[in-house]
C-alpha cells in the first residue's frame, strides 16, 4: 500500500544531536522524535538530549516516555524553568499517564539550561547540532547562561566551541509580508531576535511542511501501543486521518540525513526578526552564516522518507500496561457491545465521568477487536463506584469465532469492592490472544443492576533484552481466498518479554497474494490473481510460512474493483448469488489533504453516455466513523452508487448519491478538477434497505430512492454534470476512517440505458 523503500544507511560516523521540543502544541512533534529514533537505530544519529522547551508539566514525562517505550530511558530529558510558556493543557498529559517515565512531572527533571551546559561541554569542539522545533526560549536562555561547574564558559562562547549547526523550524521562508509571522517565532519573539541576532555558528531555518503529511504508517506497521499513534489521535483535528502537517518532522529528516535530495540550500543571508510579532524578514549578506530549506522534490518523495524513518525505530518498552480498549476506542477500530440500553462504549472510553449501567441481576460487555487482529490481556480492571450497583461476581471470557464458542480466562466469585476501593485489577493467569473479550457479570443488588465506569484491558509489555524469541505461531496454516478476498493472520510470540516483539510479513509472490503489517504482530493477506503464494512471518530468527491459495474473482463479467485513493488498511469485494459485499476503509469523498483524496472501495463499470443504474443497499456498518474524540471531525461511514469520469485522476468528476450510518442521505458532486470543488446537498434520511438509483439524459444526472425498487417517485436530486459520456458507475464504500474498515451489502443491481 505505501513506498516502503528504505533509505540506504550512511556509513559517515552518527551526528550528535540535541533535540528541543515544544510537544504539546502540535502532534508533528511526537513525529519528529520518532524521525530522530528512527534515525538512531540506523546508526545515523546519537542523541545526546531531548528537551521541553515550554512550561508545560507534562512534557517532559511524555518525552521521557517516548525514548522509555523505545527502549532507551536512559537519554536525558530537560525542561524549561520559566513559568508562563505555552502551560497545557495538551495531549502530553495523556502520555504522560500511558506511557512509563522516570518521573510524574516537568518539575522532577533538570534545567534544560544546565543539562544543555553539561552535555555540551563532554562533546568534542564543533560537534553537536542542536534541532529546535518550538519556541526558541531554551537556545536564547543558552546563549544568557553563565560559567558553571560544568564549563568556566559562558553561553555563546561554549556554543561557539561546541555547536556546528543550529537547526530551525520556524519563521517563513521566503517571508510573504512584514506582518507574516510563523507560530515558533511568534510565540516568543524576543527568544528568536536574541538567538537569529547573537547564535555564533551556522544556522539552517525550515519553514517548509504545511502541506507535506506524515505519520499514517505508524499506526499500520508498528506496534499499536506506540506514542505517536496515540498523539496523533489525540490531537485536534488529526484522529480522522492519522497524517499530520509535517514542519517538524522535515526538520530532524534533514538534521539526521541532509537536504539532498528533496531541499534546496539557499544560503548567504542573515534572517531578522521582528520583536514585537515574531514576523521575519531575509536580508542577502555576503558570507552570511544564516541559511533555508526550499523543496525541489515531490513532496512524495519527502513523505516517504519520513515515514521510512518513522516506522524504523522499534518499540521496546521495558514493563508497561498498554489498555488495548482505550486505544481502539480512540482509534475507531474497536466495538461495544453490551446489554441493556446504554452505549457499551461508555465503559471503555476513557473517562470516569460516563458510565454504563444495566438494571438486571445478570448482564455483560464485550469488546471486539476491528480487522479480525487478536489481542493479549495479562490483566483487566473494573471501576464501579456506584455502591448500590456493584458487581457481585465478574467472569472474563475470550472468544475466536465471533462469539460461537468462548474460553473463560478468569472468574472473580467475590470482586472485593468496598467504599475505598471502588476499582478493582484481576490478573489472567493464562493469557492468550482473542478477538472478542466477553465481560459478564451478576449484581450484587439484583434490584439495582451492575454500573460499570470503566473497563480497561491491560496488556503487560516487556522487552527484556538478551530474551529471544523461543517460538512463533501462527493462528492459520493454510489460507484459501477469493481474488480481491482478504483474511487476517495473528501472530504470538513466546516468551512474552522477548527483546524482539516485531513480526515482519513477506510474500513469495505480491502480484498473488499481498501482505501488509497491520500493527505489532497482526496482517492482512490480499488475493490479487488466481495461484499460490507463501507468506512468512519472521521476528528475531523466527519464522513461520503459510501456504495462500488465490481462487478467481466471483464479480460479473464486467465488473472492476478498485481502491480510490489507495485507502492504508486493505479492502476487500465478494459477490455470492448477485450480493456485491464490499469492505472498504478511506477517509472520504473529497479532496481536504492531498493524500486523502477520494478514499474508498468503488466496484464499477464502465459506461457510455445515457444509462439507468440502481441497487439495493441493505447493509452498512460498522459505523466506524464516529467521533474519535472531542475535538475530532471524523468523516460519517457512507455508501452508495456513483457516476464517475476518471479511475486514475484523484480529483475526478463525478456525482454521487450516498447513505451515511446515521441515515442521512446525500448528493455529492465535483464539477471542476479542483480539490476545492466538493458540492453536497442533504437530501432526508432513509432506512435501510433502501433502493437507490442514478439515472442520466443526456447532461443531466437525476437521483432516486425507493422502498420496493419499483416505485420510484420524483427524482430527490437533479444535477447537470460536465462528466464526459465515456465513464463509470458503481458501488462505493468509505469508512470514514483510516484505522478501520466498514462493510456494505448491495444487491439488485440494474444496468441498463
Amino acid at each position: 500500500m505505501y513506498f516502503t523503500g528504505m533509505i540506504a544507511l550512511c556509513a559517515a560516523p552518527p551526528v550528535p544531536v540535541i533535540f528541543d521540543t515544544d510537544m504539546g502544541g502540535d502532534c508533528d512533534d511526537v513525529g519528529a522524535l520518532f524521525v530522530m529514533h528512527g534515525a538512531l537505530e540506523r546508526g545515523e544519529v546519537e542523541l545526546l538530549a531531548t528537551m521541553g522547551c515550554v512550561s508545560s508539566d507534562a512534557i517532559a514525562p511524555a518525552i521521557d516516555g517516548i525514548n522509555t517505550w523505545f527502549g532507551r530511558p536512559g537519554i536525558p530529558v530537560g525542561t524549561l524553568k520559566d513559568p508562563g510558556l505555552l502551560e497545557g493543557p495538551h495531549y502530553t498529559e495523556e502520555l504522560a499517564k500511558r506511557y512509563p517515565s522516570r518521573f510524574p512531572s516537568s518539575k522532577d527533571y533538570p534545567d534544560a539550561v544546565r543539562l544543555y551546559r553539561e552535555v555540551l561541554a563532554a562533546q568534542p569542539d564543533q560537534s553537536v547540532v542542536i534541532v529546535a522545533v518550538g519556541p526558541l526560549r531554551n537556545i536564547a536562555n543558552l546563549l544568557k547562561s553563565g560559567p558553571d561547574e560544568a564549563s568556566d564558559l559562558d553561553g555563546a562562547k561554549l556554543v561557539e566551541r561546541k555547536v556546528k549547526r543550529l537547526d530551525i523550524m520556524g519563521g517563513v521562508y521566503p517571508p510573504q509580508s512584514s506582518k507574516d509571522a510563523e507560530w515558533n517565532f511568534a510565540q516568543c519573539a524576543p527568544s528568536a531576535v536574541k538567538v537569529c541576532t547573537d547564535w555564533p555558528t551556522p544556522i539552517l531555518f525550515n519553514g517548509e511542511g504545511g502541506s507535506t503529511l506524515s505519520g499514517c504508517r505508524v499506526t499500520y506497521e508498528m506496534p499499536e501501543h506506540n506514542p505517536l499513534t496515540m498523539a496523533y489521535t489525540l490531537y485536534p483535528g488529526t484522529g480522522y486521518a492519522g497524517d499530520r502537517m509535517s514542519w517538524d518532522p522535515i526538520s530532524c529528516l534533514v538534521t539526521a540525513r541532509g537536504a539532498e535530495p528533496w531541499y534546496e540550500v539557499v544560503e548567504g543571508g542573515r534572517n531578522i526578526v521582528d520583536p514585537e510579532t515574531g514576523s521575519n524578514r531575509w536580508e542577502k549578506v555576503e558570507g552570511g552564516r544564516h541559511s533555508y530549506l526550499v523543496l525541489k522534490s515531490s513532496k512524495k518523495e519527502v513523505e516517504a522518507a519520513l515515514e521510512d524513518y518513522m516506522v524504523a525505530g522499534k518499540g521496546r518498552p521495558a514493563d508497561m500496561k498498554f489498555n488495548t480498549a482505550y486505544y481502539g476506542i480512540k482509534g475507531g477500530t474497536c466495538q461495544f457491545f453490551g446489554a441493556g440500553d446504554d452505549a457499551a462504549r461508555k465503559a471503555f472510553d476513557g473517562d470516569g465521568k460516563t458510565a454504563w449501567h444495566h438494571r438486571a441481576e445478570s448482564t455483560w460487555l464485550q469488546c471486539l477487536f476491528g480487522e479480525g487482529k487478536r489481542h493479549t490481556v495479562t490483566s483487566y480492571a473494573l471501576t464501579a463506584d456506584n455502591m448500590e450497583r456493584l458487581p457481585g461476581a465478574v467472569i472474563l471470557s475470550g472468544s475466536n469465532d465471533g462469539g460461537t464458542t468462548w474460553t473463560v480466562l478468569d472468574e472473580q466469585k467475590d470482586p472485593g469492592y468496598t467504599t475505598d476501593a471502588g476499582i478493582r485489577e484481576f490478573p489472567v493467569a493464562k493469557p492468550g490472544k482473542w478477538n472478542i473479550y466477553r465481560l459478564q457479570f451478576t449484581a450484587a443488588n439484583a434490584r439495582e443492576g451492575v454500573q460499570i465506569a470503566e473497563v480497561e484491558l491491560f496488556e503487560r509489555i516487556r522487552s527484556s533484552p538478551g530474551t529471544a524469541v523461543t517460538g512463533l505461531v501462527l493462528d492459520h496454516q493454510e489460507l484459501a481466498l477469493g481474488t480481491n478476498r482478504r483474511a487476517t493472520l495473528n501472530a504470538t510470540l513466546a516468551p512474552l518479554d522477548s527483546w524482539d516483539r516485531h513480526v515482519a510479513w513477506t510474500s513469495s509472490d505480491p502480484a498473488v497474494a499481498e501482505v501488509q503489517a497491520i500493527g505489532e504482530q497482526s496482517a492482512v493477506v490480499v488475493g490479487k490473481k488466481q495461484g499460490t503464494a507463501i507468506i512468512t512471518a519472521s521476528v528475531g530468527g523466527a519464522s513461520k510460512a503459510v501456504k495462500v491459495t488465490v481462487t478467481s474473482s466471483t464479480m460479473p463479467a464486467g465488473w472492476q474493483y478498485l481502491e480510490l485513493g489507495d485507502p492504508p488498511m486493505p479492502g476487500e469485494i465478494g459477490v455470492v448469488d448477485g450480493t456485491f459485499t464490499i469492505t472498504s476503509s478511506g477517509h472520504a469523498m473529497k479532496a481536504f489533504w492531498e493524500r486523502m483524496r477520494d478514499q474508498g472501495s468503488y466496484v464499477h463499470r464502465p459506461t457510455s453516455g445515457d444509462f439507468e443504474f440502481s441497487a439495493r443497499l441493505h447493509q452498512l456498518g460498522p459505523d466506524v466513523g464516529g467521533p474519535a474524540y472531542q475535538w475530532d471531525s471524523r468523516p460519517p461511514t457512507t455508501s452508495g452508487l456513483m457516476l464517475r469520469e476518471s479511475l486514475t485522476d484523484p480529483l475526478s468528476r463525478y456525482v454521487l448519491v450516498q447513505v451515511e450510518a446515521s441515515g442521512k442521505l446525500f448528493a455529492r458532486w465535483r464539477d471542476t478538477i479542483s480539490q476545492d470543488d466538493n458540492q453536497q446537498q442533504e437530501l432526508g434520511v432513509v432506512e435501510l434497505p433502501v433502493h437507490l438509483k442514478l439515472l442520466r439524459k443526456g447532461n443531466s444526472v437525476q437521483v432516486f430512492t425507493s422502498a420496493d425498487g419499483e416505485a420510484w417517485g420524483e427524482p430527490k436530486f437533479v444535477h447537470q454534470t460536465p462528466v464526459g459520456e465515456d465513464a463509470t458507475m458503481g458501488m462505493f464504500v468509505c469508512s470514514g476512517n483510516t484505522f478501520a474498515t466498514t462493510t456494505a451489502s448491495f444487491d439488485d443491481v440494474q444496468t441498463g440505458k
